[in-house]
């Protein structure tokens, strides 16, 4: 009989559990073929056992490939984004670094109180490209600054590593800090990760003047 060879096979394959359409690669025969040749059989638990573990596989193996390919489709999207922002931001002139600052300051400055020329930020990125607004627009040295760090209390055994912390970070030494300011309300943000670093707080010397020109540009744009 022509593939008679072939269909013992199959009802083989298929008693120890295989899938028809895996069968039907094995020996290269059509799946209706193969699905003919063994719809007779009486599948033990074993065998139904094995088809659904190996169903329950391909299925989870189509799924991790759907998965794999939209978080790729994700990055490519992502690394189009951003390079189209770059590309439209381009060359930052003096001017674009003074607008920058002033919407840093907008947010995070001084603005009421006193006279002092002073900003408040967590963010390290944020922190230097301030302290490189100062030094490009005022021509503020980081000699001309004081420094102090505000941290919730309950990191106070972490004290020495924040503040070697910024010290690396700002390139200053530890004369350019005020005392450490350990806040000890209890705010609804619980800052227990041992990578917190505070905040930190910028204040220029002698930067009265320095202050109210920010603050005139900044009345100007909202005017």
């Amino acid at each position: 009989m022509a593939k008679f060879k072939e269909k013992n096979e199959a009802i083989k394959l298929r008693n120890k559990g295989w899938s028809i359409g895996d069968i039907a690669k094995k020996i290269a025969v059509r799946k209706s073929t193969v699905s003919m040749w063994c719809r007779d059989i009486s599948l033990s638990d074993r065998a139904i056992s094995e088809i659904a573990k190996k169903s329950k596989k391909k299925s989870t193996d189509a799924l991790l490939h759907y998965s794999e390919s939209v978080r790729i489709q994700r990055q490519l999207r992502t690394q189009e984004s951003e390079h189209e922002g770059k590309k439209r931001l381009g060359q930052l002139s003096n001017r674009d670094i003074y607008c920058i600052g002033l919407g840093l300051y907008w947010g995070e400055g001084y603005k009421k109180g006193n006279q002092e020329f002073g900003f408040t930020n967590s963010d390290p990125q944020m922190v230097l490209f301030y302290l490189q607004w100062l030094q490009v627009v005022f021509g503020i040295e980081k000699c001309d600054l004081i420094l102090r760090i505000s941290i919730n209390a309950q990191h106070a055994l972490r004290v020495h590593e924040v503040e070697r912390y910024w010290e690396r970070l700002l390139g200053v030494s530890s004369e350019s800090f005020t005392k450490v300011s350990l806040i000890k309300t209890m705010n609804k943000k619980v800052y227990n990760d041992q990578n917190h670093m505070g905040t930190l707080r910028i204040k220029v010397k002698r930067g009265t003047s320095m202050r109210r020109e920010v603050l005139g540009a900044i009345r100007s744009i909202i005017a």
